[in-house]
């Protein structure tokens, strides 16, 4: 099943978006909603993906800030007043293992 949304871009992401529709599927139809699909199925996995950890900024031993994203734990730790040198940087749950596919090789 198919759903059908109308959005707006502005004109040039738009024309950049036809170009490399053209480049890649040609004139056939359906190549850019490929392209967009594609971009929101990894984007959204991205998001959803960075819902379930935190980032946790540490010094000798202290918990100084937390986020969600990079960035919102650089502003935090800016707005605190924070020597970003010799501070650890962990996350709260490690990253899901890349998918691996192919022959598995034993020692020869």
């Amino acid at each position: 099943m198919m759903g059908t949304i109308t959005i707006s871009i502005d004109d040039e992401l738009a024309e950049r978006l036809r170009r490399v529709a053209e480049r890649l599927y040609g004139s056939r139809r359906g190549g850019m909603s490929k392209i967009v699909e594609s971009a929101l199925r990894n984007y959204l996995s991205m998001l959803e993906e960075s819902d379930t950890f935190i980032y946790i900024a540490m010094k000798d031993g202290r918990v100084l800030a937390e986020a969600q994203t990079l960035s919102e734990l650089a502003e935090k730790l800016k707005k605190l007043n924070v020597d970003v040198r010799g501070l650890r940087v962990v996350r709260s749950s490690s990253p899901k293992s890349p998918a691996r596919g192919g022959y598995r090789l034993r020692g020869m």
